[in-house]
């Protein structure tokens, strides 16, 4: 794993997007069949990711503060700190997430969290 790497614009742009509450610009970094796999749970294509988004992300508001990127095997890995208006109890606060993106021709191609 490279830990001294350049995140890729369309990653910057992804956690930019949830911190700033941008919704079409959130789900136009994702590519046509894009996949989420999130907590066990897999969403595929844009109108089913943007569904994810909206339920998951931006009706609880989430932040996230990134505390580490690296390469590992193709993917940018990113690990980060996530804040927000969610249900304490289900989701305590703060907590980690990695999240391992596929980027292709510019857009995310896969993604996959998980919870440390």
């Amino acid at each position: 794993m490279n830990q001294h790497v350049t995140m890729p614009s369309e990653v910057q742009e992804y956690f930019n997007a949830i911190n700033q509450y941008q919704t079409e610009a959130f789900i136009g970094l994702f590519a046509p069949g894009a996949t989420v796999k999130d907590n066990g749970k897999e969403i595929q294509g844009k109108d089913d990711i943007q569904a994810w988004a909206e339920s998951e992300i931006f009706s609880n508001k989430v932040r996230y503060t990134i505390s580490e990127i690296m390469e590992a095997g193709g993917s940018t890995v990113v690990t980060a700190e996530m804040e927000g208006e969610f249900n304490r109890n289900r989701v305590p606060a703060p907590q980690q997430f990695r999240h391992e993106f596929k980027v292709l021709d510019g857009k995310i191609k896969s993604l996959l969290i998980t919870q440390i």
